[in-house]
């Protein structure tokens, strides 16, 4: 599904900022945060809604347009929901695949509220463009409209998934290797991706985390996409129950 996103200076002022405070693992950098709200953690046996990955991968030219693929984008789907699945091998939570429907207009408004809310998200807490109301605590919500994927899918909480790539051409490779013997930087590329679990019976997003990576990662590739997963699902409250429960 199209959809906005930062762009490549944003991309890596984001980079830096997250780096700053936060993990780098595998040229893969994440940022956690935690609702402010009272809340219980997912308990034992939750019903957890997979919601279809929101990905988009482009080609970028020559010029430096980017072109969406729609079969680089729907290898990388299908490649971050396996990771998901993994992740989830052997845990006490129920995690179920949501297949998008697009004559759905509801569900297909919940897709883009989360993209809008979690770049508000990220503009708030990054980019310098903080809200009043949110100066001291985490409390954002996808609304009570979520209550209906809790009623058609028999679910607790929905986990939502936001990603965005671009990758160089060989023509756009050969322009940056010449612009940069005269010392002038051009992108060749870059991947970011956020995801929010949500409450469903409160709409409030419960844990929301954001990954940006070096260009060595590859969404494309098994590989990139369980490094993009790894950061993404990092300290996230149903996978780690598994672990921690484990360690008692």
């Amino acid at each position: 599904m199209a959809g906005s996103f930062f762009t490549l200076k944003q991309i890596r002022l984001l980079i830096l900022i997250i780096s700053m405070g936060a993990v780098v693992t595998a040229c893969v950098t994440s940022s956690v945060n935690t609702t402010s709200n009272s809340h219980e953690a997912p308990k034992s046996g939750a019903q957890i809604l997979l919601i279809q990955p929101d990905v988009e991968l482009s080609l970028i030219t020559a010029s430096g347009l980017r072109e969406p693929r729609a079969d680089w984008s729907k290898q990388a789907q299908d490649l971050i929901i396996a990771e998901i699945e993994k992740n989830f091998a052997g845990n006490d939570h129920e995690l179920r695949q949501h297949s998008l429907n697009m004559d759905d207009a509801h569900e297909v408004q919940l897709i883009k509220l989360h993209e809008a809310v979690g770049n508000t998200i990220l503009l708030h807490r990054f980019f310098n463009q903080p809200l009043p109301s949110k100066k001291d605590k985490f409390d954002w919500s996808l609304g009570p409209g979520v209550a209906t994927l809790a009623d058609n899918y028999d679910a607790d909480y929905a986990l939502f998934i936001f990603a965005r790539g671009a990758y160089a051409s060989a023509a756009r490779q050969a322009t940056a290797l010449v612009l940069a013997v005269a010392g002038v930087g051009v992108s060749t590329g870059d991947q970011a991706a956020f995801a929010s679990l949500v409450n469903l019976k409160t709409g409030d997003i419960v844990w929301f985390n954001v990954t940006v990576t070096g260009s060595g990662v590859d969404m494309r590739k098994p590989s990139g996409a369980e490094s993009v997963v790894k950061g993404l699902m990092k300290d996230n409250p149903l996978t780690n129950h598994t672990n921690d429960k484990a360690k008692s």
